[in-house]
C-alpha cells in the first residue's frame, strides 16, 4: 500500500499505531496556479494601498499649506523679510562689540516682511539705528526690539515719531532695533545713557520674543545677572544638514512654520525660557532692575511699556505666559521708585488683530502703533512728573498712502 494511502487509513481507523509523523502535511492546501495568482494579487493590493496612503497624506499636505497661504489669518508669524538695497551694503546688519550688532551706519534700503504687507523706507543713521528725528526737545531714549523699531511701518509711523509730533517739547530718541532684547538694550543704555541728557527712558517689553531672547543673552548670578552679549559671528560654523533643512522649510512653507511652532518648539526651543519659566521670568525681571538702577544713575525714570504678541490677541498660546511677565513688571513697578508701566493691551485688544499687526507679518501695523502711542500719550500727560507742560490733543489715525520699492526715487519718499 502506498505510504499515503497507509496515513489515510491510520486516520479513518484511528489506527492506534499511527505516529504524529503520519498526519503531518495531511490536509495543507496544495499550490497551484490560481493560488500563486491570489498571493501575487494580495502584494499587489498591499502596494497599492501604501501608494494610496502616501498620496493622500502629499495631497493633504499641499491643501492644508494652500488654505495657509489663502487665509493669513491661520499663519503663524515667521519674522523673515525682503529687501531692496540702495547702497552698496547689501546686508542689513554688523557685529557690534558692545551690543551684539547693529544695523550698517548710513544704509538704505526699501523692506517688507511678506508678500501681503506693505513696502517700507528705512534710512539708518550714523550710529547703526532706524532713527532720523530732529528737533529741540528734551531727549527721551527709547530702547526695545523690532516692535520699537517699527519694521512693518514707515519710520513716521512708530510710535515714537508719533509723540515727537504731538509734543515738540519732547525728542524721543529710537534705539530699537530686531532680535534685541533687555540685554542688548542694557548695553546700549550704558554706552549712550551718560552722553545724552535725559530723564525719561522708555523701554518695550516684547511678550512674544523677550523671554527667549534674554535667556539666550544673560545668566543669573546668586545675587544679581551677568550679561553675555557676544559680537555677532564670533564663533559660528558651519550649520547642520538638519539646521539647513530647518531652515529651507521655515522660509518655504507655512505649514511647517504651524508645525515647528507649535509641535516642536516647546521641546527644541531655549529650555530656560519654556521649559522653567520661572527661571526665566526671574532672569527678565533682574535685567529690569539692572536697566531701572542705570537709568537711576543718570537722574532718569523708567517707563517699561508691555507689547503684547499677535498670538495673544487671537487667543494662541505661545508658551511664554504673558499674564505672568505682566505680573512681574507690574510688581516690580509697585516696589521701585522711579519705575512705571502702561499696557496698551486692551487698546489693541478693542480692536481687529488684523489690523493692529501685519496681515502676513505679525509685527505691529500702523494702528498698532499708534494706539500704542495714545497709550503712552496718556502717561505722559497725566501720570509722569516730568510731563508739565504738555498738553492733551486730539488724534486721528491716518491712513498714509504705500510705497513703492524704487531706488530712484528714494529720496522722494517720506519717512
Amino acid at each position: 500500500m502506498p505510504r499515503k494511502a497507509e496515513r489515510q487509513d491510520a486516520l479513518n481507523n484511528n489506527n492506534p499505531t499511527a505516529t504524529p509523523a503520519d498526519f503531518i502535511d495531511q490536509n495543507k492546501p496544495q499550490s497551484s496556479g490560481i493560488l500563486q495568482r491570489m498571493r501575487r494579487s494580495r502584494n499587489f493590493g498591499g502596494v497599492m494601498d501604501g501608494l494610496i496612503i502616501l498620496v493622500s497624506g502629499l495631497v493633504a499636505i499641499l491643501l492644508c499649506e494652500l488654505l495657509l497661504r489663502l487665509v493669513p489669518s491661520l499663519q503663524l508669524p515667521v519674522g523673515e523679510g525682503e529687501y531692496v538695497y540702495c547702497g552698496v551694503p547689501r546686508g542689513r546688519h554688523q557685529s557690534h562689540a558692545l551690543y551684539g550688532y547693529t544695523e550698517i551706519p548710513g544704509n538704505s534700503y526699501f523692506e517688507r516682511f511678506s508678500p501681503l504687507d506693505p513696502w517700507n523706507r528705512v534710512q539708518i543713521n550714523r550710529d547703526g539705528f532706524r532713527d532720523n528725528a530732529t528737533g529741540t526737545g528734551s531727549p527721551v531714549l527709547v530702547l526695545g526690539d523690532s516692535m520699537v523699531r517699527g519694521s512693518l511701518v514707515k519710520e513716521s509711523e512708530t510710535f515714537s515719531s508719533l509723540l515727537n509730533a504731538w509734543h515738540p517739547q519732547l525728542l524721543l530718541k529710537n534705539y530699537g532695533t530686531g532680535g534685541y532684547g533687555q540685554p542688548n538694550e542694557i548695553r546700549v543704555y550704558e554706552d549712550k545713557g551718560h552722553s545724552i541728557p535725559h530723564n525719561l527712558v522708555v523701554v518695550g517689553l516684547s511678550l512674544s520674543t523677550d523671554l527667549e531672547d534674554n535667556a539666550e543673552r544673560a545668566v543669573l548670578t546668586p545675587s544679581s545677572v551677568d550679561i553675555t552679549v557676544e559680537p555677532a559671528g564670533s564663533g559660528t560654523k558651519k550649520p547642520s544638514l538638519a539646521l539647513q533643512a530647518h531652515l529651507y522649510l521655515w522660509q518655504n512653507s507655512k505649514l511647517y512654520n504651524w508645525f515647528y511652532s507649535t509641535l516642536l518648539r516647546p521641546y527644541v526651543g531655549d529650555r530656560a525660557s519654556r521649559r522653567d519659566i520661572g527661571h526665566a521670568i526671574e532672569l527678565t525681571r533682574r535685567l529690569f532692575v539692572r536697566l531701572a538702577d542705570d537709568a537711576r544713575a543718570n537722574g532718569a525714570e523708567l517707563l517699561v511699556v508691555i507689547l503684547p504678541g499677535w498670538a495673544e490677541l487671537v487667543g494662541r498660546d505661545d508658551g511664554l505666559q504673558p499674564d505672568k511677565q505682566r505680573e512681574m513688571i507690574k510688581a516690580l513697578a509697585a516696589a521701585t521708585p522711579g519705575v512705571y508701566v502702561v499696557d496698551p493691551t486692551k487698546k489693541l485688544s478693542a480692536n481687529d488683530p488684523m489690523k493692529t499687526y501685519g496681515i502676513g507679518d505679525k509685527h505691529l501695523s500702523p494702528l498698532g502703533h499708534f494706539l500704542v502711542a495714545e497709550a503712552i500719550d496718556q502717561w505722559l500727560v497725566n501720570d509722569w512728573s516730568g510731563g508739565k507742560g504738555l498738553t492733551v490733543g486730539e488724534h486721528q489715525f491716518v491712513k498714509t498712502a504705500p510705497v513703492e520699492p524704487d531706488c530712484l526715487k528714494f529720496s522722494q519718499v517720506g519717512q
